[in-house]
């Protein structure tokens, strides 16, 4: 899966979210964190919607769950 496209989509819900990029930023290591875990669910169920395993990653982010 591109990474660069799944950055995407994260910045995406990350402002749906009112998660303010600028004031805080993620680190390198947050970002590969973020599309490895999205990439290893599509593996997992290769039938998921990719938009709803974005969305569930960056909830579990945002809420540290």
């Amino acid at each position: 899966m591109d990474e660069r496209w799944l950055q995407k989509q994260v910045r995406n819900c990350l402002r749906h979210y009112g998660y303010d990029e600028e004031m805080m930023p993620l680190s390198d290591n947050e970002w590969h964190s973020l599309c490895a875990h999205i990439a290893a669910a599509k593996e997992e169920h290769r039938g998921a919607n990719v938009y709803e395993l974005v969305h569930d990653a960056v909830y579990r982010f945002l809420t540290g769950a």
